[in-house]
């Protein structure tokens, strides 16, 4: 009888930690529009960074406060799967409004951007050309909303099969094993 509770509660909390990390993926993204940067390896690193650390925060706490400090190894991935998803989803809605509703010349600035990135690594002009040609086939707003979806849902999920690695805590012995 214990199981639906349990699940309720993953999913609660997976809701509330994606709600988080979402959020600051969202405020990340502001900072880095109004300064002008689409692409930009040190908002990229920034964000890389504080995704990893939200979701071993959100995983360790869970255990701890949650779980009374037990978690197996599969509560652990599925909430920090859950937790991704439910922030790539936030980030892909933010994402959609912004190149749709806030700044329709978003994708062209992101182009431009990228080309002038490229260029100044020196990458040949006939590889900087198929790689924009292939920007603007492929794109299209509802890619900006799914995209992060499947990218933090990703990522998350390896993030949370090492972190979890980790994290897991069993009883010390079988009989709290099975009261639990």
């Amino acid at each position: 009888m214990s199981e639906p509770t349990e699940r309720k509660s993953t999913l609660q909390a997976a809701a509330r930690y994606g709600l988080y990390t979402g959020l600051m993926l969202v405020f990340i993204q502001t900072i880095q529009y109004l300064a002008g940067l689409y692409v930009s390896f040190f908002f990229s690193i920034i964000t890389g960074s504080l995704f990893i650390v939200a979701l071993v925060l959100s995983i360790r706490n869970y255990r701890d406060k949650e779980l009374n400090g037990w978690m197996n190894y599969g509560e652990g991935v599925s909430l920090g799967t859950l937790i991704s998803i439910a922030s790539g989803l936030i980030y892909g809605a933010f994402m959609l409004l912004l190149v749709t509703l806030i700044d329709k010349t978003y994708f062209e600035e992101l182009i431009i951007q990228t080309q002038e990135m490229m260029e100044a690594s020196k990458v040949p002009d006939d590889v900087v050309e198929k790689a924009i040609d292939q920007m603007q086939e492929n794109s299209s707003p509802l890619q900006f909303a799914y995209g992060p979806l499947v990218q933090y849902g990703v990522s998350g999920l390896i993030i949370s099969l090492i972190v979890s690695i980790f994290f897991r805590k069993a009883p010390e012995n079988s009989f709290e094993k099975d009261t639990l």
